[in-house]
């Protein structure tokens, strides 16, 4: 009989209470901002060891741009740190940005599916651990208040760790 074991810090797969809840936190926001038909761009939050939080928005481009401005930002808040909100260097981070994921259903043929979704697209990841995370937050109804829903955020795969 195979035994239960708890995952620790540097494994694959692990992610701490800290990176978790500040992963929560970025899609909780953004899940409000888009229920309320804000304009999202590209959401990067950083945090340092002591817990103090930096939340920046990139909007000004499109959206390669603002994804590589927020990737940059959180590399570089890794290396020193982003004086302008008290934070010293990062070691976590959470990046969400609105996309889209494909319907394997529409693809196979399912009647009336469309062929891609709208999704909250995160990344996150935490100095120490052996690469980055990404997950997907299927949307529905973006703008329409009280009627907008959403899913469970769901695994979508490792990615390269930018602390």
């Amino acid at each position: 009989m195979a035994q239960d074991r708890a995952q620790t810090s540097g494994e694959q797969g692990y992610v701490s209470p800290e990176l978790d809840a500040l992963t929560c936190d970025v899609i909780g926001s953004c899940l409000d901002a888009l229920a309320a038909g804000d304009e999202l761009g590209t959401v990067a939050c950083i945090e340092d060891a002591a817990g103090h939080r930096s939340t920046v928005a990139f909007t000004e481009d499109g959206e390669e741009i603002c994804l590589e401005a927020a990737q940059e930002h959180v590399a570089q808040a890794a290396r020193q740190g982003y004086s302008a909100d008290g934070v010293s260097r990062a070691v976590r981070y959470a990046i969400a940005y609105l996309g889209y994921v494909c319907d394997d259903d529409a693809v196979s043929g399912a009647a009336g599916s469309e062929a891609y979704l709208d999704a909250l697209l995160v990344s996150f990841g935490e100095k120490g651990s052996p690469c980055g995370y990404s997950a997907y937050v299927l949307v529905r109804g973006i703008g329409q208040g009280d009627d907008f829903a959403w899913a469970d955020p769901e695994p979508a795969g490792e990615e390269d760790l930018l602390v």
